[in-house]
């Protein structure tokens, strides 16, 4: 009987595995978003030779240093061959970042497997795989996640094995995390720390924690020796003051206060319930699976009733609300649940290091990512939010293996959710989503070569290529006004000419001709503007404004809403 049930799991699991393998490819050929536009560009001009914080201004400009591979790979390999066949440079970003992630999930699934989670192995790996930071391409985000991952895979691991050399992965993951969001640069102080407490009460993790260390500091020397070779540090130095993120509109303590005061919400609305089902059960009594049912239809209330509030708008940001209550609702869930004396037959476990310790590793990861996105995102709760994500697969997993009672509902609707919000919504737009079912067209030439892009993105797509192709070459300089919206950076060889294609260019923002003037050699031949640009009315009557009209008279093209500009 249980070898036929065990069959019938397998079969299940192959067929939904497929189909989300093939659903996330299928929806890799779907929409355009601003944000992938615009840091794919950041990532690019390094690609093109910008020197690092010369340059490029950036915030997130040293991930270029990750990406470089796999646009080399591109540009100088397969292009010729993938072309073709429809897959433009876009496209092709994309595939690589599912294919990585499919890795990563791989792994993930195999880590697990080791543990005495065995029976939730393969949803955990697959609910990590189908979950997704905004969008489904290479960013700080999405980068910074894949060593969060892997750094997660490789402590439990050593946990596990106690083979000290696992904290050489360790700290490489932990610099991919640095080169992907360099605020993490924090994380690696906060893991010293935990070990140095550890090795206090007694555990043996001096020779580890060397290691670890060794191998962040060669990292980065090899990185600085980079930027020595390629900036020079002295020529570095003096243009530090201008990396900034100008979209910053308070200061650190004061976004670090409403991020505080946001996730107080969210713990209201998590312990809300539970605080009800500990009174009834007091008078009354209540088993904890009783309980975690409860809290699972609440979950899956406050997802519906979330999507309904404000249905012309629904985004991922909704299923972060919903793992922000997860996240609080974890210490609840485990509260009561025994350690095991044995993990395999023949093996004594030690409690601090598996079962709870395990989760205890991923909750502790996952509450020092949120402090440190919580510190330096301007974006709100839902950015430090994603990284409730990692909590939300040790949920997934304890239901899988039947380790805590009651959760497989939640469990099964944290899936459901993550299936809808990765296979059936897109992100599009100017921060928008929309579902797969609206009508698209499919891009036949330049970087969005083989995407499909709803009316207005691929006439707005179609009119920047056309005047890039036409008048642009790879000897010029170019600065579009908001080019994080556009393609148009993307379908053109020029060099950028702006410190990051998310330079604000408003009344009273003086980024941009702070740039031309400390780097007058980078200044653009050739200016991109939209006038139907949501923001350009920030623009106009500014300094940068005033600055172009003077300086670049000739109307060279438009095409569509953009009108091309040169000295």
């Amino acid at each position: 009987m249980t070898e036929a049930v065990d069959k019938k799991r397998i079969i299940f699991n192959v067929f939904l595995g497929l189909i989300v393998l093939v659903g996330s490819f299928y929806v890799a050929t779907e929409g355009f978003y601003m944000d992938e536009a615009g840091l794919l560009a950041t990532y690019k001009g390094i690609f093109q030779g910008n020197r690092m914080f010369i340059d490029s201004w950036g915030p997130y400009q040293l991930g270029g240093i990750l990406t470089y591979p796999l646009f080399a790979l591109y540009y100088y390999a397969l292009e010729p061959v993938l072309y073709p066949l429809g897959i433009g440079f876009m496209l092709y970003t994309r595939i690589c970042y599912q294919i990585i992630r499919l890795l990563i999930a791989i792994y993930l699934y195999a880590t697990i497997k080791k543990t005495e989670y065995e029976k939730g192995a393969f949803l955990t790996a697959l609910t990590y795989y189908v979950l997704f930071i905004s969008y489904k391409n290479f960013s700080y985000k999405s980068m910074c996640d894949f060593g969060i991952v892997l750094f997660i895979c490789w402590a439990v691991r050593f946990f596990d094995t106690r083979n000290r050399w696992f904290f050489l992965p360790m700290g490489l993951a932990t610099c991919v995390m640095i080169l992907s969001y360099p605020t993490m640069i924090i994380f690696p102080v906060f893991v010293v720390i935990s070990l140095i407490v550890l090795m206090y009460n007694g555990y043996e993790l001096g020779k580890p924690t060397i290691i670890y260390i060794v191998t962040c500091v060669v990292v980065g020397v090899a990185v600085v020796i980079y930027l020595q070779l390629t900036s020079g540090i002295m020529n570095i130095i003096p243009q530090l003051a201008y990396i900034e993120d100008s979209a910053y509109k308070n200061p650190m303590y004061v976004r670090f206060g409403m991020m505080l005061l946001s996730y107080l919400v969210f713990f209201v609305i998590a312990y809300a319930p539970v605080v009800v089902l500990k009174i009834i059960g007091f008078i009354r009594g209540m088993d904890d699976e009783t309980a975690h049912v409860i809290l699972s239809i609440y979950w899956i209330l406050f997802m519906v009733a979330s999507i309904i509030a404000r249905p012309e708008s629904v985004s991922a940001s909704r299923f972060v609300y919903g793992c922000l209550i997860i996240f609080w609702w974890l210490p609840f869930f485990v509260e009561k649940r025994e350690k095991l004396e044995y993990t395999r037959i023949g093996h004594y476990k030690l409690p601090e290091h598996e079962g709870k310790g395990m989760l205890k590793i991923i909750f502790f990861i996952s509450v020092v990512v949120q402090l440190i996105w919580s510190i330096s995102t301007n974006q709100g709760i839902t950015v430090p939010g994603y990284m409730c994500f990692y909590v939300v697969l040790i949920v997934v997993m304890l239901a899988a293996s039947e380790e805590v009672l009651g959760l497989k509902l939640l469990a099964t609707a944290v899936v459901g959710f993550a299936l809808f919000f990765s296979l059936v919504w897109v992100a599009e737009s100017d921060g928008g989503y929309n579902d797969i079912f609206e009508s698209r067209y499919y891009v036949t030439d330049g970087a969005y070569k083989g995407i499909a892009l709803d009316q207005t993105d691929y006439d707005m797509n179609k009119a920047a290529y056309d005047l890039v192709t036409e008048y642009v070459t790879s000897e010029d300089k170019l600065f579009v006004l908001h080019g994080y919206s556009y393609s148009a950076y993307l379908n053109s060889d020029a060099k950028q000419g702006a410190g990051s294609p998310y330079s604000r260019a408003g009344k009273g923002q003086m980024r941009v001709l702070q740039y031309w003037e400390v780097n007058p050699e980078n200044q653009p031949d050739y200016i991109m503007i939209n006038p139907s640009n949501k923001y350009y009315d920030e623009f106009v009557g500014g300094e940068t404004e005033e600055y172009i009209n003077e300086n670049y008279k000739t109307t060279v093209a438009t095409e569509g809403d953009f009108i091309l500009l040169a000295r």
